[in-house]
């Protein structure tokens, strides 16, 4: 008997896969003139600072073994499903296909890309929680192929073959998911029982910690998981959160170095993937503004359901969900409100100069830059899997 579940070593392409695959018996149920839909992870897309891709996208590479896979078997109708967050304007998931090679894919092998944010969609009843709209593409593929990376991630602690799922759902379903009620993880029990993938294979040639983003580490593993079940699981003990100030008044970083003054509560569940990058962003441009002196009395806000506290001069609020959740808060004596979903980047940066916080914007500029490049010459760390 077969295992249900399989583990190999990465070795080169096509060949790791295929092993996997079989060991699994992950195409046994699949016929030839089936449609196939492939869900790789490309979360979002940067066309200013390239983002380091390692642990954070599926590979390129595997997704064209599974391809050169499927196209062995006889499949002719081949699609490779996303629905990327625009942090930038009309950034998106075509960006992201073509920044990671998939038009290529196109070419030789005539397969069809999807952008789920754009087409239709089917709705689905969550028992005691909303409605979800999910991609009809996904709801109407005979077999659909779940590709996650092996990441951690600081909101739910693992990213695998649950989560890879939300990029199915529209963006206004997305965004639902980082409610208060029912909450992030509530939603994901039911999401599989919508999206039944027929095979899920996670690419663990490179692993991620503290994701989903590249500001984590990445690390060498160079697995593969493979699996009929969306419930696999393969350990590797990798750091999913960030570390922060006992008295939630910052990162850890911020004690280490003595910043006081400003104030930036932990992040939440409730914090959806298109301010993530946001929250990073003002913990960075916060700390280029510490010379040495207390920062002023500021708090600085996010997701969706934070209550500002009294004490502090300035209250900064950024996205409609959490200027809404403060709407009536009588403890902001000034409400600085950064209005978007998600914010623009510049208008983030304008509320924390009016806040009178002397930030240098080229210290995240910086960072950007060098999140990007940090595996750059280093040994296993090769771009080629993603071209």
């Amino acid at each position: 008997m077969k295992p249900l579940i399989s583990l190999v070593q990465y070795a080169g392409s096509p060949g790791s896969l295929r092993e996997a695959v079989e060991l699994c018996s992950g195409l046994e149920k699949l016929e030839r003139n089936t449609r196939v839909l492939i869900k790789p992870n490309l979360i979002t897309w940067d066309d200013q600072f390239k983002i380091a891709p390692f642990g954070v996208f599926t590979t390129t590479r595997l997704v064209e073994d599974m391809v050169i896979m499927l196209k062995d078997h006889g499949c002719r109708e081949i699609s490779i499903g996303e629905g990327s967050v625009q942090i930038q304007k009309g950034i998106g998931t075509m960006a992201a296909f073509t920044g990671l090679g998939y038009i290529s894919l196109v070419k030789k092998y005539g397969v069809k890309l999807v952008d789920f944010n754009a087409g239709k969609s089917v709705d689905f009843k969550i028992p005691g929680g909303p409605i979800f709209y999910i991609a009809r593409e996904a709801m109407e593929s005979d077999f659909l192929i779940n590709f996650p990376v092996l990441k951690t991630h600081a909101q739910t602690k693992v990213s695998l073959g649950l989560k890879n799922l939300k990029g199915c759902l529209k963006t206004s379903s997305k965004k639902i998911c980082h409610h208060a009620s029912p909450g992030l993880e509530y939603c994901f029990t039911f999401i599989a029982d919508c999206i039944k993938p027929a095979l899920t294979i996670v690419d663990g040639i490179y692993a991620l910690e503290r994701g989903p983003l590249h500001f984590g580490n990445a690390f060498r593993k160079g697995v593969i998981v493979a699996s009929r079940d969306a419930l696999e699981n393969h350990i590797k003990a990798l750091k999913w959160d960030w570390g922060w100030a006992k008295d939630n008044t910052g990162p850890s970083i911020f004690e280490k170095f003595g910043v006081t003054g400003v104030t930036l509560p932990k992040y939440d569940e409730t914090l959806c993937s298109g301010c993530t990058p946001l929250a990073n962003m003002v913990n960075i441009l916060v700390l280029s503004a510490f010379t040495g002196q207390p920062l002023p009395k500021i708090e600085i806000l996010n997701g969706k359901k934070m209550q500002a506290r009294s004490g502090y001069d300035s209250t900064v609020l950024i996205g409609d969900c959490i200027i809404k959740a403060n709407k009536e808060n009588v403890h902001i004596r000034k409400a600085i409100r950064v209005a978007g979903c998600p914010p623009d980047t510049k208008e983030v940066i304008d509320a924390l100069k009016e806040a009178e916080l002397h930030i240098d914007e080229l210290a995240y500029w910086g960072y950007l830059k060098q999140q990007g490049e940090k595996y750059d010459n280093q040994e296993g760390y090769s771009w080629d899997f993603y071209r």
